[in-house]
């Protein structure tokens, strides 16, 4: 036993290493909880540090174009992609991957990783129209990111050169008249054909669909006058400007600045119709949020561009641009309106 004269020392001395222990584990759990708030910021910094990064000057990014070179699509895509490579400070490299109206090669992006290194340029026919029409092996509304919408333009009806047809009004009277009377496309599950379908509908006539494999063979017989109208993209500019084709209206809401002297169709006696062809740039599902926006931004710089303008005008675009969340509203938006449509006219894939 300790002698009374001890026994008090002992007691400061227990009490200063209690308090010396509860000192270190006190310093233990700090230095423990800085060492993991150290390792948490770490962690959250990686991530974002690999997005500030987008897009990495070695690393190119694939511009993927559903169609073949020489199309309206291809025709964008060339036009932007000076641009846009300086202002992302990256190579952009086009990829076209032609076939099944687009399918196949929105079907690919769709599956390619949401790294922001592959882009797409949109079209009704993937996006709006061919989900109202059948089975795909992707899913337009979950498996693509919106970034910007890019132009629009006026499908325009026109007729041959050599046609008595030099209104809608007599496009209209034509189809009235008993005889079989018909419009070409580009192929089914196109825009032309929506814009026949609603011209159909609107005007209450039944002009008989001609599906071609493509929009120059369908422009071929309509200026050989074996179809007689056709309600075709803005590749038909050229053949207009060189007498070879009539124009009888736009199909746009507005006229358009690509033909200010040509009326709308709901202008010239079909009220209410109104079909505005379109293209747009999406990404993967998943595409960090920061890449989202520092492509849209680059995207409306680019739009903005007075020689990029320029030469969208000459292939029939008006160029435009908008939030990822407007794009997305668009896509949804037709894709409800163009499904009705299928639905009330019997439209079929094949």
């Amino acid at each position: 036993m300790l002698s009374s004269k001890l026994r008090p020392l002992f007691h400061v001395h227990r009490r200063r290493s209690l308090a010396a222990s509860a000192g270190h584990r006190a310093c233990g759990a700090r230095a423990a909880l800085l060492t993991l708030c150290i390792a948490l910021t770490g962690a959250v910094a990686a991530p974002q540090a690999a997005h500030a990064a987008w897009p990495d000057p070695s690393k190119p990014i694939r511009l993927v174009v559903g169609f073949p070179a020489g199309g309206g699509v291809d025709a964008l895509a060339r036009a932007i992609t000076p641009a846009l490579s300086e202002q992302l400070k990256a190579n952009i490299v086009i990829d076209n991957r032609p076939g099944a109206g687009g399918i196949i090669a929105t079907d690919l992006v769709s599956k390619s990783p949401p790294d922001g290194y592959t882009l797409y340029l949109a079209t009704p026919g993937s996006f709006t129209i061919w989900p109202n029409l059948r089975k795909l092996p992707y899913d337009a509304a979950k498996d693509f990111t919106p970034v910007s919408l890019l132009v629009t333009m006026p499908n325009v009806l026109v007729t041959g050169a050599g046609t008595p047809y030099k209104d809608v009004a007599g496009v209209i009277a034509a189809a009235r008249s008993g005889g079989q009377f018909s419009y070409a496309s580009g192929g089914n599950g196109t825009i032309g054909q929506i814009a026949g379908e609603q011209f159909n509908t609107l005007a209450r006539i039944k002009m008989q669909h001609v599906p071609y494999k493509g929009t120059t063979p369908a422009l071929t017989d309509v200026i050989a006058g074996i179809v007689p109208v056709t309600f075709s993209d803005p590749s038909a500019k050229p053949l207009i400007a060189a007498g070879k084709l009539r124009v009888l209206a736009v199909t746009t809401a507005r006229r358009s600045p690509q033909f200010p002297d040509v009326p709308t169709v709901a202008e010239a006696g079909v009220p209410g119709y109104e079909v505005t062809n379109w293209y747009g740039m999406v990404a993967p599902a998943g595409v960090p949020a920061d890449v989202v926006k520092q492509l849209n931004a680059a995207l409306v710089r680019v739009m903005a561009m007075p020689d990029v303008r320029q030469r969208l005008a000459q292939a029939g675009m008006d160029a435009v641009s908008g939030t990822p969340d407007e794009f997305g509203r668009l896509l949804s938006t037709e894709r409800a309106k163009w499904g009705e449509l299928i639905r009330k006219t019997g439209i079929k894939a094949d």
